[in-house]
């Protein structure tokens, strides 16, 4: 996918596909960049998208039955396995041809990637300056009183399908160790809540 970015670019130029005259010497001589990367890069791993065909685990359950505020506070054990499972599907997959080509440019010049996706396949191929607008599998925080929670690696394994792929092991969300009140779950924006301002 971006592995091929400069010769795509140089192609089109040369065929007088490209609007702009030296895009590729702008490209090859930038030194600071901003990659935007969303869900297609991802997808190109094989990490299902909340945009693909309702197959599998996606003809049991609605996105807002898992991925919304409201279904947290509706039913906060099922979203909690859903997001452990989706972490354990997600450690299941490497990095592609993009991911890897833009960890190369890194090392060329200053690269920031902000993605909209909640996996750590940038950082697993190698980019070190990523920012997670969606938050991300792998954090965890009080709903109540929002301090961080961690949580062993071991948790994800005790979503192990029992069957078929599509198959869900339940799991309760464990309590907040510091206000005792509040119940852990995934640092996540869910569909309907604003992006921090962090």
């Amino acid at each position: 996918m971006a592995e091929n970015v400069f010769a795509s670019v140089e192609q089109a130029s040369a065929a007088g596909g490209l609007k702009s005259e030296g895009l590729t010497s702008w490209v090859r001589a930038a030194e600071k960049v901003v990659v935007l990367s969303g869900a297609g890069m991802s997808a190109e791993s094989g990490v299902p998208t909340f945009r693909d065909a309702h197959t599998g685990f996606w003809q049991h359950y609605d996105v807002e039955q898992l991925a919304t505020a409201d279904a947290w506070w509706a039913n906060p054990r099922l979203v909690y396995s859903w997001y452990l499972w989706r972490a354990r599907m997600v450690r299941s997959v490497s990095p592609n041809a993009g991911h890897q080509a833009l960890a190369r440019w890194a090392r060329k010049i200053q690269l920031f990637i902000s993605t909209q996706n909640v996996d750590d396949l940038h950082e697993r191929a190698g980019s070190e300056q990523v920012s997670h607008l969606h938050g991300s599998l792998y954090a965890f925080r009080c709903d109540d009183c929002a301090a961080p929670a961690t949580l062993p690696d071991s948790v994800f394994e005790s979503v192990a399908p029992t069957g078929s792929d599509e198959d869900l092991v339940m799991v309760d969300p464990p309590s907040c160790a510091d206000c005792a009140r509040g119940t852990v779950r995934p640092d996540i924006v869910f569909f309907g809540e604003f992006l921090g301002s962090s």
